[in-house]
């Protein structure tokens, strides 16, 4: 008897989770497909189910596909119950329900903990610098939604959780004191409709990427450009974190400049600068107001971004893209920005990448090609440990 046969709220919910799973894998080789999407999208057309429905559901769904990475050739009936042992625990009653399906009652299921770098993208290219055990096995877990909290706020902001019977929040400190704090929670929590989103009371962002702020030059000043600032996330962590900076904001998309905009002006910031540039090109754009030359630069490359993989596990099932191309691109990137540099003044490099050839790689070589240009400071932010993504970032000062 197959399992959207058998009785039961466990049984139930494996079927869900196996039939949506059917559906993306039809639908996988399209690259327009978006699984957060697919699932909201489903989850409409299921009204009956109440929030635990839900969150059981798509827990069941990601659990899945991180276990497919490392099994690949087993049925998606056996990744769900491999990947929900290692989130759950192998006594967890839905695990007990799939093994009893699988006819593995009295085995313990463990492919996690013996084959967890088993089939991550391009494995071999992961920079020896990082602890590479605890990172891999860190991918077959969900991690958590981080937030960066106006410490002011952050009494309202508790009410308001406690409100809606949510944790609390679990803080932690950076090196860096700022007017805010950085928190995190358990993923699946609607955070977008809590009253203090719309009021800007808090800002989602990863843990790494809060951490930036502890390689920025502790005595920075005058003018900054924000080369490839997307939406402006990390633009605007550092404005709150140096206030007295002035900023010129690029991108090469219309359309991430204005999203960037709607965040600024929420957030109550509109003293700054934007232009719509590919850095990649080879003619000199035309910045307007812009000036010719920055006291420093932060450029948060185009990478694989194979760092922030953890709470995307689709992303793990592709095919690797080859750092070593992402890397040439980075370097035009690199080489073009150097050129808008002030003597004396800072680049900071961050990419969202564990691959060597992006980061320390590719700092080495524009320290060859790059005559007076001197790297401060650079590491892994691993936020493994803690539920976080892995960031690196780089430190340089032009003489």
């Amino acid at each position: 008897m197959g399992i959207e046969n058998t009785g039961g709220r466990w049984h139930r919910r494996s079927a869900q989770v196996l039939d949506f799973l059917s559906i993306w894998e039809r639908k996988r080789s399209d690259s327009g497909t978006d699984l957060p999407g697919m699932l909201r999208e489903t989850a409409r057309k299921y009204p009956q189910m109440g929030s635990r429905d839900r969150k059981e559901w798509s827990d069941g769904v990601y659990q899945a596909m991180r276990a497919k990475r490392y099994l690949p050739d087993e049925s998606w009936e056996r990744c769900l119950a491999e990947g929900l042992a290692d989130c759950y625990g192998n006594e967890h009653p839905w695990v007990d329900a799939l093994r009893a399906n699988l006819g593995l009652e009295n085995q313990t299921l463990d492919a996690a903990q013996r084959l967890g770098s088993f089939g991550f993208p391009g494995a071999e290219w992961v920079s020896p610098r990082l602890n590479q055990d605890a990172f891999f096995r860190a991918q077959g877990r969900a991690g958590k939604a981080w937030i960066r909290v106006d410490a002011s706020k952050w009494p309202a902001l508790l009410e308001q959780i406690a409100e809606r019977s949510w944790p609390e929040p679990e803080r932690f400190d950076s090196k860096v004191k700022g007017p805010y704090g950085t928190a995190s929670l358990p993923l699946g929590l609607a955070l977008h409709t809590l009253p203090a989103f719309a009021d800007a009371w808090f800002e989602m962002q990863d843990w790494s990427c809060q951490m930036l702020v502890e390689l920025f030059p502790q005595h920075a000043q005058g003018r900054w450009l924000d080369a490839c600032a997307g939406a402006g996330g990390k633009t605007l962590l550092l404005h709150q974190a140096f206030p007295s900076l002035q900023w010129f904001v690029t991108d090469a998309r219309e359309s991430a400049l204005q999203e960037l905009s709607r965040r600024f002006q929420k957030a109550g910031w509109r003293n700054y600068s934007r232009a719509v540039v590919d850095w990649t090109q080879v003619f000199t754009p035309d910045l307007g107001s812009f000036p010719e030359r920055f006291d420093g630069i932060l450029l948060d490359a185009p990478c694989t971004g194979s760092g922030s993989w953890r709470n995307q596990p689709s992303k793990q099932l592709l095919p690797p893209i080859d750092p070593e191309q992402m890397a040439e691109k980075q370097a035009v990137l690199f080489g073009r920005l150097w050129s808008r540099l002030q003597s004396g003044g800072f680049l900071v490099y961050a990419t969202c990448s564990v691959y060597a050839a992006e980061n320390e790689g590719l700092i080495q070589k524009m320290l060859q090609k790059h005559p007076g240009s001197v790297l401060e400071e650079d590491r892994y932010i691993d936020g493994s440990a803690l539920g976080a993504d892995v960031l690196y970032a780089a430190r340089l000062r032009k003489t």
